[in-house]
């Protein structure tokens, strides 16, 4: 070989060599730059430092995007519970460069990191007492779920810059601070905002006949609805459970009316026709066994009312003023003729009706009930509220020609007499929280003919 063939040679290696190092050497030298630009964006993902991802990115720290991402990293859009729950999964990233995917363009490059967490789908599948029993169940999880991120990135002034930051691959990786955690989105212990008692006055309730707690939640409460997420109440008075209500269903509206009254609980200690005097506390507890809210009010009864039968010649006496002014006339009935005076029959007779007639205005079904003494004694510590009656119906507004009025009779089994002693009549409002008005009648010793 020639030094003239020799020097070709070596000239066409030389050739070649620029030539491979031109097509190849851009990427070669690349890599390493890209890669470790890749691990900084990982690491912060991992740290959910947003400043600092948009300093590694072509994103304009002052664009809306920005400001999204900086809000969404710091858990400004979720409540409470959830950002309790993100944080728990946000703690079981781990991620991956993949450094097989990389490849490179120009100024342009892309690689794939792979990020591992907790599977929170699956441990969302399970029900939860409360939001630390959920957090709980997500850091000691060993089910696991990737997610890749093809990180883009393009070369400016001589650095790599993250050129896809907040796109949907990117996006991908926080799909998890989407996640609906169903009934613990609400801290229930935090969800009342506060509360009034109706029409209480200063000093709390006077009188009443019904109380009435409104509750006003935070608008949190509204991400209950449908999930099957209840509540009950329960009534203390002077420190003793009286009362617990049904359950009600939480979500639908911010605001409710807690009541407790005879309606409520028809054994309701009752003192002149209203809620006895004491310190009436409601507690609301959600179904988990969370307290929500409590609070307490004052109840007093100044009047003078009296809950036992009336002595008066006519046998009846109407207590609420309201009604008595509706009444036109009443009186006890002569049923089968065995009436001997205004308020006593014969030992004969097998029914007693007590009848009224009442202003054309009033409309209501009247509930009443029948109590039996054997004397004037024991007819004085009957208890119309407490007591079992020995029979007890409603009444309907009887309309005809002649005007409105109803009926309250009490009639014996085919063939035998009304028991001798004293019979009185309870008559309350259509809702039985209102004492209306007692009547009595006496069932004599000896047959009706025998007083005439």
């Amino acid at each position: 070989m020639n030094s003239n063939t020799l020097i070709k040679k070596t000239g066409a290696l030389v050739l070649i060599g620029a030539m491979f190092f031109s097509l190849c050497g851009c990427s070669m030298f690349s890599k390493k730059d890209v890669l470790a630009a890749a691990r900084e964006v990982a690491e912060n993902i991992e740290d959910f430092d947003a400043d600092r991802l948009l300093s590694l990115s072509t994103l304009s720290s002052g664009s809306d995007k920005a400001e999204d991402l900086r809000k969404g990293l710091n858990g400004d859009y979720l409540d409470e519970n959830t950002l309790k729950f993100c944080t728990a999964v946000r703690k079981t990233i781990s991620f991956q460069i993949k450094e097989d995917t990389f490849t490179a363009k120009g100024k342009e490059a892309s690689v794939d990191i792979e990020f591992k967490l907790a599977d929170y789908k699956s441990v969302l599948k399970k029900d939860y007492k409360n939001i630390d029993e959920l957090v709980s169940a997500v850091r000691n999880s060993d089910d696991t779920v990737k997610v890749t991120y093809t990180a883009k990135f393009v070369k400016e002034d001589g650095e790599w810059l993250l050129d896809n930051l907040m796109g949907s691959s990117f996006l991908s990786i926080f799909e998890f601070m989407d996640a609906d955690i169903g009934a613990l989105a609400v801290d229930l212990s935090k969800a009342v905002k506060g509360s009034g008692w109706g029409d209480a006055g200063s000093d709390g309730y006077e009188n009443a006949k019904k109380l009435s707690l409104k509750v006003e939640f935070s608008s949190d409460i509204t991400k209950l609805a449908g999930k099957g997420v209840k509540m009950t109440y329960s009534v203390e008075k002077d420190g003793k459970k009286v009362w617990t209500s049904d359950a009600i269903e939480l979500g639908n509206d911010t605001s409710i009316q807690l009541d407790y009254g005879t309606e409520q609980n028809p054994g309701a200690e009752m003192k002149s026709n209203c809620l006895a005097a004491g310190k009436y506390k409601f507690t609301l507890t959600a179904d988990n066994g969370t307290v929500m809210h409590s609070a307490d009010v004052d109840v007093k009864v100044t009047i003078k009312e009296t809950t036992t039968p009336s002595t008066t010649s006519k046998g009846y006496k109407f207590y609420d003023t309201n009604f008595a002014s509706k009444v036109l006339n009443a009186s006890w009935a002569n049923v089968d003729q065995k009436r001997v005076s205004a308020a006593s029959y014969g030992s004969d007779a097998a029914a007693v009706s007590f009848q009224f007639q009442v202003d054309p205005s009033v409309t209501e079904n009247l509930q009443f009930a029948y109590f039996y003494s054997a004397n004037v004694a024991d007819a004085l510590k009957i208890n119309v509220r407490q007591d079992k009656p020995v029979i007890s119906g409603v009444a309907k507004p009887i309309v005809n020609a002649n005007g409105t009025f109803y009926a309250m009779g009490l009639k014996t089994k085919s063939g035998a007499t009304m028991k001798q002693g004293l019979w009185i009549l309870a008559i309350f409002s259509e809702d039985k929280q209102t004492l209306y008005g007692l009547a009595d009648c006496q069932v004599l010793p000896k047959p009706a003919s025998s007083y005439k």
